[in-house]
């Protein structure tokens, strides 16, 4: 891009002032036939106008200059407020953000993401998470305010209307499209704001932004939002963060302007004035003038020169202004760290590159470029790292693209790149490669020994889109693909990645109508008595049976159902189904398998406890199976849920047990009635010797506990012998049973009865 430099700024009132000195000697020179008193009082009569004149000339230059350097601020300021937009956006609009608050609230992932991610990237003084009642949900203060001190002292009068407006218009937002999807089609804008608020006397910017996916494709819920808050009071630091951007020497928040400053009203919604932007004005010639008018007549010559010193001056202050204004605009456009376009900017500069291409056949490609490992980088070795990290890139980037390609950072670790006036495909690839290579090296960041390494896909124009939304939207897909795939290099998209895509996504949409159409079915596995080789429980196993692909397991469907947040719906179902087919067995209990969103759900152990009571089914006759990773999600409410599970008769097993984040705090906290272990260990007791000792340690210290054990994944006599001798108190597996579908569970069932 061309910018307009200061060279551009004409000082044409200099080569004025010149021309007025120069006829003034002529006239001077004019009248030397005069006598010396007239010549006295012309030179005086001359010197007052000429005084006069520059004196008034200076005053509206002034009056000028300050309009401008309201105008500045204002703008400044303004732009200062959008900046806190962008910056909350990054956090608020996003996929994740949404899947982990709005779908399936995961305390670690805010408290990781706002309390850590964000607090340590800006420079606020509070973060507020507002739940869908405007309650605060999660705040990270410098002062350790508590939420109930958030509640009273910020989430009242304007913010609280502000964070209103912002979920009608999320509301208003909210759409269904043909596939029957909620999607958000209103504008980022509308769901997003900054007010004026005055806190016990300390005014304070208040961003508010709605957390909402971007760019979309996830499962969406006609419902409130939740609202980010990031509170910045004006205060020395972020008045320094303003004034960086003005030629200012000084930035004041006053309760009225003094007589010496100028400034700008800080309003609020009813534009009551809370308080004012001060500062001392740049041009103050017509004090400097007035104060050397007792001493004119004595120092014509000096005053002159004193003169002509402030309009220069005044005039270099313009300058040094109009270069400031165009170093701000240039900010409000371009990355502070790298210097680089950001989004915005980027695509406007790559639309017009692209269009101008397409119209002479040039041969274009779409390099979406993301730096691995940036954030373990930046927790690792700081920031200050980090940033070089990202910079040293740039360079190298910059070492090797034309000056015809457009780069521009458009996230923390993401860049885009368009590459033109290449000779063919074969050469955009041959470019994009080096750039790996280049990108893709180690390299001495501050004394570190770093890795640098990022991963790059890559669109071709016009093979791949006809646009720049289509080329990146395709970039996009390969540069997944090359996460996937390892990182560290490049990939090149191709209808395969996109097939690939778009079949994850009919999963998805399939897996919605599955419920509706009951393709889900259930088997049963059974649980012997170790002793007896009696059946005292079946396990719940759910498949899908798919009309196209035939019978699917739950790795297939099931962590798709986490992605798009049907898993507590097919979750409910299993329980129902479970309980409705035990009740038809005469002694037998059943299992269910339990994930962490269902334990955190309203009233979970009072919606078990109506279908128990709906079917007839003894408490005691169902065990609800959960992972050891569910204990680290909420783990307050699991604790609380496992108690009134306990209460209520119905007995908890902590399933696959030492195969994750093993810990006997956690045995010991929770109290299971059941400990299953994991059928890895079970399949290795004739080929390693440990895993003998490591079950038998097991099984002791659940006796220790209070648990019943299970042994998983049981297919030999050998393993049931060892088992057995173990004292394991329950046996599952091939050796006693492959899962089936309900018939053969429930004559199984009647035939021990």
């Amino acid at each position: 891009m061309a910018f307009q430099s200061d060279e551009a700024i004409q000082p044409g009132s200099m080569f004025r002032a010149e021309d007025g000195e120069r006829n003034g000697r002529r006239i001077f020179s004019g009248r030397k036939h005069l006598t010396f008193a007239l010549l006295i009082l012309g030179m005086f009569s001359a010197v007052v106008a000429a005084f006069l004149f520059v004196l008034s000339a200076v005053v509206i230059f002034e009056r000028e200059a300050e309009k401008r350097e309201i105008s500045s601020v204002s703008r400044v300021f303004e732009n200062h407020k959008k900046g806190l937009l962008q910056e909350i956006e990054r956090y608020a609009v996003s996929n994740a953000a949404y899947v982990n608050i709005d779908t399936n609230y995961s305390t670690a992932w805010v408290e990781s993401r706002f309390g850590g991610d964000m607090a340590a990237d800006f420079s606020h003084d509070l973060i507020v998470l507002l739940d869908r009642q405007k309650k605060p949900v999660f705040t990270n203060s410098s002062d350790s305010r508590s939420a109930l001190a958030v509640e009273e002292k910020i989430v009242t009068g304007e913010v609280k209307t502000l964070v209103e407006q912002i979920a009608q218009s999320y509301l208003l937002g909210l759409e269904t499209d043909q596939s029957g999807e909620i999607v958000f089609a209103g504008s980022l804008k509308d769901i997003s704001g900054v007010v004026h608020v005055d806190l016990d006397g300390q005014i304070a910017l208040v961003a508010a932004y709605a957390i909402a996916p971007d760019p979309g494709g996830i499962t969406m819920v006609r419902d409130r939002p939740f609202v980010l808050l990031s509170v910045y009071p004006l205060h020395e630091v972020h008045l320094q963060e303003i004034l960086a951007a003005l030629s200012l020497g000084n930035l004041e928040v006053e309760e009225a302007i003094p007589a010496d400053m100028i400034g700008i009203p800080i309003q609020n919604a009813d534009e009551q004035v809370l308080a004012y932007l001060a500062w001392r004005p740049m041009a103050q010639a017509s004090r400097i003038i007035l104060a050397s008018a007792p001493i004119l007549s004595a120092a014509l010559i000096a005053i002159l020169a004193i003169t002509l010193w402030i309009l220069w001056q005044n005039f270099q202050a313009a300058r040094q202004l109009a270069r400031r204004e165009q170093e701000v605009l240039f900010a409000a456009k371009h990355d502070a760290l790298t210097g680089l376009a950001r989004r915005d900017l980027f695509y406007e500069d790559a639309s017009a590159v692209l269009s101008s291409q397409s119209e002479s056949g040039g041969h274009v490609a779409v390099v979406y470029m993301d730096v691995d490992y940036l954030k373990q980088t930046n927790d690792a070795h700081g920031h200050v790292v980090g940033d070089r990290l990202l910079t040293m890139i740039v360079e190298s980037l910059q070492k090797r693209v034309r000056s015809s390609d457009v780069i521009g950072r458009i996230g923390g670790d993401e860049f885009l790149l368009l590459l033109t006036d290449r000779a063919s495909p074969e050469e955009l690839v041959a470019d994009v490669g080096e750039l790996s290579r280049a990108t893709n090296r180690q390299v001495d960041v501050d004394g570190h020994r770093l890795q640098a390494s990022c991963s790059l896909g890559v669109a071709l124009f016009p093979h791949h889109g006809d646009d720049l939304s289509a080329l990146i939207r395709a970039a996009d897909v390969a540069l997944q693909r090359c996460k996937s795939e390892g990182r560290g290099q490049y990939k090149v998209f191709d209808r395969v990645m996109d097939d690939a895509l778009r079949e994850h996504q009919r999963m998805r949409d399939e897996l919605k109508t599955a419920l509706e159409e009951d393709e889900f079915v259930l088997f049963y596995q059974p649980l012997i008595d170790a002793k007896t080789e009696e059946v005292t429980f079946f396990e719940a196993l759910i498949r899908w049976q798919h009309p196209e692909r035939g019978l699917l397991g739950p790795d297939v469907f099931l962590p798709l159902s986490l992605e798009d947040g049907t898993i507590n719906l097919i979750g409910d179902w299993v329980m129902r189904r479970a309980i409705e087919d035990a009740s038809l067995w005469q002694t037998a209990g059943v299992t269910v398998n339990v994930c962490a969103t269902q334990l955190v759900e309203e009233n979970f152990v009072g919606k078990v406890s109506n279908l128990l009571a709906e079917y007839g089914l003894p408490p005691e006759r169902l065990v609800l199976e959960i992972t050891e990773s569910v204990m680290m999600e909420r783990p307050e409410t699991i604790r609380g849920v496992f108690a009134d599970l306990n209460e209520r008769g119905i007995a908890v097993a902590i399933d696959d047990f030492g195969t994750g984040f093993s810990s006997l705090s956690y045995l010991h906290e929770y109290r299971f009635q059941k400990m299953k272990i994991d059928r890895s260990f079970v399949s290795r007791l004739e080929t390693d010797a440990d895993a003998g000792q490591i079950i038998h340690t097991m099984i002791g210290l659940a006796n220790v506990l209070g648990m019943q054990v299970v042994a998983e994944g049981v297919e030999k006599e050998k393993q049931r012998d060892f088992l057995r001798k173990a004292n394991c108190d329950y046996l599952q597996g091939y050796l006693f049973g492959r899962p089936a579908p309900l018939d053969g569970a429930t004559r199984r069932s009647r035939l021990i009865a």
